[in-house]
């Protein structure tokens, strides 16, 4: 048993074809809105069955001034199901939408189904990632919020319908001023089939070139854990893994200097294999991992490098 129709969006064009994927396991119909680039609207035909364009957004704007428009039309296409991203801007927009549509929240969803009754039904981390809670769709409309890469890639097929529908923003009580643009490397973590993780066991800055040269050598993206992004900013915050952050599902994990609180398993759990480096036996990592290495990463990293 599927809905009859989902509806997708979000700030950021490349988050679509995973939400999609999430769609597509819910849904027989999914209709993307899409305020960007007309060729990045148009590349996102193979993941749905129709894609909206309400066109670039406008110079000057916000994206949160396109609520009313983005409302307006999923009114018109009466879905059960809206799903939209974690960035920020997108959380913003859920909760908005939600005001607009009387629709319900679901945040950080990790998993999703159609009960026997025809209900949809979802589960979320709770209590930092401690627990799972699975909830119930009360509302007619609901508004889910799902993290990058929780779900899979997602599969293209046959390129669906491209509409155009013109949409002009709508000032909402705040003005842009200035935009300043983050320069950051962005790997694919979430399709990486190999990521070498880093935490605090990592110790100063200068200790992340021998991981890099590593990570080069056998093909696998760097992730981190928070502290080492927002804490220490030894890496972008873009490679954070955890319950706030992405979560992955590679063939391989490896886990170096970190301990594995619960806060940064929950964003790797799904990974097939992991590998875990800690000097410290003890280690809660030690109860989650398929193989385990008791010793220093800053000594056992370029051991492994060497034998290669």
């Amino acid at each position: 048993m599927k809905l009859k129709k989902a509806v997708v969006f979000s700030e950021n064009p490349a988050a679509v074809p995973g939400l999609c994927a999430v769609a597509a396991a819910l849904a027989d119909e999914i209709v993307v809105l899409a305020v960007a680039a007309k060729g990045a609207a148009e590349a996102l035909l193979p993941y749905a069955s129709k894609v909206i364009w309400l066109g670039d957004q406008a110079e000057g704007s916000m994206i949160e001034d396109y609520v009313p428009a983005l409302a307006e039309r999923i009114l018109a296409l009466a879905p059960r199901l809206v799903l939209t991203g974690t960035s920020s801007r997108d959380r913003c927009i859920s909760a908005r939408l939600a005001v607009r549509l009387g629709a319900g929240v679901i945040t950080d969803i990790s998993g999703a189904r159609i009960g026997d009754d025809g209900t949809l039904i979802m589960t979320r981390s709770v209590y930092g990632g401690t627990a799972s809670a699975t909830v119930r769709a009360a509302a007619a409309i609901t508004v889910a919020v799902v993290p990058e890469g929780v779900f899979g890639e997602a599969a293209a097929g046959a390129a669906g319908r491209f509409t155009e529908s013109p949409a002009a923003p709508e000032k909402n009580g705040i003005e842009r001023l200035s935009v300043d643009v983050r320069q950051e490397e962005r790997g694919n973590l979430s399709a990486a089939k190999r990521v070498i993780g880093v935490g605090r066991g990592l110790g100063a800055g200068k200790n992340l070139a021998p991981v890099e040269a590593f990570a080069s050598k056998i093909g696998a993206e760097l992730a981190c854990t928070r502290p080492i992004a927002e804490e220490e900013a030894l890496m972008a915050k873009n490679r954070y893994v955890g319950v706030s952050g992405l979560s992955i599902r590679p063939d391989v994990y490896i886990a170096c200097g970190i301990s594995g609180q619960v806060q940064h398993m929950v964003g790797v759990n799904a990974s097939r294999v992991i590998i875990a480096v800690n000097k410290d036996a003890k280690a809660a990592i030690f109860q989650n991992c398929d193989y385990g290495i008791v010793g220093d990463m800053n000594k056992i990293i370029p051991a492994l490098d060497e034998l290669l």
